[in-house]
């Protein structure tokens, strides 16, 4: 595929000089431009759907949040291929994580809090116009069931059970939750600071925020560490709700399944033993 062609024949106003083409991500193909544009194209069925709710959400926050985020530009009709602005910074590695020291650590898990509870707080009436997708909470245990069932043969018996008694307590623990917008994918590729001013927050890829349990938000946290989630949740400061924590590890597990899963049934992106080994290290399973 010719990119740049492409790239002219959508946006047919927009000039550029050079070009950087990113493919490694799952759901987009992501061209830079001079390091002032992002084109995003859609790479599956799912992506195409989720295209315009990325393009309205990250129009709609603009203005709501302090982070900063792209900005919309132009959405193609037809082939969902989007124009955004690029947002500054690094992109947030568990080596820059790992340099951290303890203050830095901070300052980093208070930026985050702060995101965090803003765009939790904003209106599930006003998100909903964006057609971002409510989480049905009954649905998604029975996909999380199947899923597992589905990766049983390619397990071994002690990890059978860890995962029954784990869906058992995961309908037990997320029968209710107060629902709001979330983002729903916080990984350290999605975040971007400023080395030499950690008050500085970026965050990019709105295309899988759901209306479903904040919990969700500090799930893919657990990247960093443990410690980090409950820093990030000290700030949050989330005093009526109590199982946060708790939830965000369901969470977080629930990927591992999935990327099993994925894996078994021929994923390009992530291979049945690295899956398995991600599977034991987020249910601290320990191999002979």
């Amino acid at each position: 595929m010719n990119d740049k062609f492409n790239i002219h024949k959508t946006f047919p106003n927009l000039r550029w000089e050079n070009e950087k083409h990113i493919a490694s991500g799952w759901d987009h193909d992501i061209i830079m431009l001079d390091k002032k544009f992002v084109v995003r194209i859609p790479k599956n069925t799912d992506a195409l759907k989720r295209a315009p709710i990325d393009f309205c959400l990250m129009k709609y926050l603009q203005d709501k949040i302090d982070v900063a985020i792209p900005e919309s530009i132009s959405l193609d009709t037809k082939s969902k291929i989007g124009l955004y602005t690029v947002v500054s910074g690094a992109e947030m590695t568990d080596n820059i994580y790992k340099k951290f020291n303890s203050t830095k650590k901070d300052v980093f898990a208070k930026v985050i809090a702060l995101f965090l509870l803003q765009l939790h707080s904003l209106p599930t009436a006003d998100i909903l116009k964006c057609k971002v997708p409510k989480i049905d909470i009954t649905s998604e245990n029975q996909e999380v069931a199947k899923n597992a069932q589905i990766i049983y043969p390619n397990i071994d018996k002690q990890t059978q059970k860890i995962l029954d008694d784990f869906i058992k307590q995961r309908k037990l623990l997320l029968k209710k939750t107060k629902v709001t917008l979330v983002h729903n994918d916080l990984t350290g590729d999605n975040i971007f600071i400023d080395k030499t001013n950690l008050q500085y927050l970026g965050v990019v890829d709105f295309s899988d925020s759901v209306v479903g349990d904040l919990a969700r938000d500090f799930a893919a946290l657990f990247t960093f560490d443990e410690k980090f989630v409950r820093k990030v949740l000290k700030y949050y400061d989330a005093k009526n709700d109590t199982t946060i924590f708790e939830r965000a590890q369901v969470y977080y597990r629930d990927e591992a399944i999935k990327l099993m899963y994925l894996a078994i049934n021929g994923s390009d992106f992530i291979s049945e033993k690295d899956a398995l080994k991600l599977l034991h290290e987020r249910f601290n399973i320990k191999r002979a």
